[in-house]
């Protein structure tokens, strides 16, 4: 299961190795659940988001809300998802020293649109694309908040949320990512900005 091994370690720092690993097996039995009784999707990207993102995100906190409040197990997911999720801007101190860095961040930004957000999971709409500022709105759907609300855990969306702002806030100075809205929040429609920083 993806991130299992990071959150395991991660966890074994606050209740031990042996804990830690009793409750990664049980973690790894809800995502085998989840997997086995969730839905199918013949599309690549979906089932990419699905298996790797929604599901072990899903299989995580419905683990720790068996033991915890509802409130410590957002607050735990959203700690262990930042130990797994950083290793996303791996590259991002690459991109920041090439000379035309937000250049090339807007194409491969509406590569990565177009190849792993198709129109089936996410109601999404260009509002600007010029050569200091790419932004889109998300508005009507959002896989990730529509399984997790079919699943019972809506306020689980916004920790993914939470983790494009820990992503992508690591692009500055170069390239500044705003976001005053998102779906998962309770907002009319998720605002991604991306803008031209300083050089």
């Amino acid at each position: 299961m993806p991130h299992l091994a990071v959150w395991q370690r991660e966890l074994a720092k606050t209740r031990g190795a042996v804990a830690a690993a009793l409750l990664a097996g049980r973690v790894q039995a809800c995502y085998d659940e989840l997997r086995a009784r969730g839905p199918r999707f013949t599309h690549p990207a979906l089932r990419q988001h699905l298996l790797t993102g929604i599901l072990p995100g899903l299989a995580l906190y419905q683990t720790l809300r068996a033991e915890t409040p509802p409130e410590e197990a957002l607050a735990e997911v959203e700690t262990l998802f930042a130990a797994a999720y950083t290793g996303q801007s791996a590259l991002f101190p690459l991109v920041k020293r090439l000379p035309a860095s937000f250049a090339l961040f807007r194409a491969a930004c509406k590569w990565v649109l177009q190849r792993s957000f198709p129109s089936a999971g996410w109601g999404m709409a260009l509002v600007e694309d010029t050569p200091d500022c790419i932004a889109f709105d998300v508005r009507d759907r959002c896989l990730y908040r529509d399984i997790l609300t079919a699943f019972g855990a809506p306020e689980l969306t916004a920790v993914f949320c939470k983790m494009d702002d820990l992503i992508y806030g690591q692009l500055a100075p170069q390239i500044i990512f705003t976001r005053t809205k998102t779906l998962g929040r309770g907002d009319d429609c998720c605002n991604f900005r991306y803008c031209r920083g300083a050089a």
